[in-house]
């Protein structure tokens, strides 16, 4: 080991004006209708993954 300190390492940041949390009926329903509304809003949905 040396004396030097470790720096993390950096993170990818993704920056968006609305997140939507699950990707059932609903989720994307509501993501669908913002970007008919609002073509330039940056939207995103999170689902959860198989473990």
């Amino acid at each position: 080991m040396t004396g030097a300190p470790q720096t993390a390492p950096a993170r990818e940041s993704m920056e968006y004006d609305v997140v939507i949390v699950g990707g059932g009926p609903s989720g994307l329903s509501a993501a669908i209708r913002l970007k008919q509304i609002a073509p330039d809003l940056q939207v995103v949905v999170l689902e959860k993954g198989s473990e």
